[in-house]
């Protein structure tokens, strides 16, 4: 049985962009909060979503795909 988070193994290596959105009082328009790059921090080959420890976050994608994920936040 092998351990995914052996961290010995080297990195999955995957990103992903996480947009923070947020909509302002008095206004129906969503603005971008913060801007983060994700990188995957489980070792390659693992099974099921990547995951960055350091910003708690994440995501499921396919091999190779760099995707953009948003979350909208209330103020």
């Amino acid at each position: 049985m092998t351990d995914d988070l052996d961290i010995t193994k080297p990195a999955c290596g995957a990103h992903a962009t996480l947009i923070v959105t947020l909509t302002p009082a008095g206004t129906a328009t969503n603005v971008a909060r913060s801007r983060v790059v994700l990188h995957c921090a489980m070792p390659v080959g693992h099974k099921g979503p990547h995951l960055d420890p350091e910003h708690a976050e994440q995501w499921e994608a396919p091999e190779g795909a760099a995707p953009t994920l948003l979350r909208h936040e209330e103020d």
